[in-house]
């Protein structure tokens, strides 16, 4: 059975989601002034409908949460998952 584990990559300003050595899912953003810009999610469609897209996002929004950023959601999934939820309001940009 797999498991997968979030790593963050701060050089390439990404959270990846791998299953062992294989990057089957990622978070790419921006950091300008303290504001996380997302601008990139992609999860690989063999390992869709495991809930790893809102896994990285939940990661983001923690790692936002414990450097006192704010988040701009970008990209087209993370702007859904900001609507649906008031989950993130803390950290939403205005």
């Amino acid at each position: 059975m797999e498991k997968i584990i979030i790593i963050h990559s701060l050089d390439e300003k990404k959270f990846l989601a791998m299953d062992g050595d294989v990057k089957v899912g990622q978070l790419g953003y921006q950091l300008k002034d303290k504001v996380i810009y997302i601008n990139s999610t992609y999860v690989d469609p063999e390992y869709r409908n495991r809930f790893l897209g809102k896994k990285l996002l939940d990661q983001c929004v923690s790692y936002a949460r414990e450097e006192k950023f704010k988040i701009s959601p970008v990209c087209s999934f993370a702007v859904r998952l900001f609507e649906k939820t008031d989950r993130y309001n803390d950290v939403k940009i205005i």
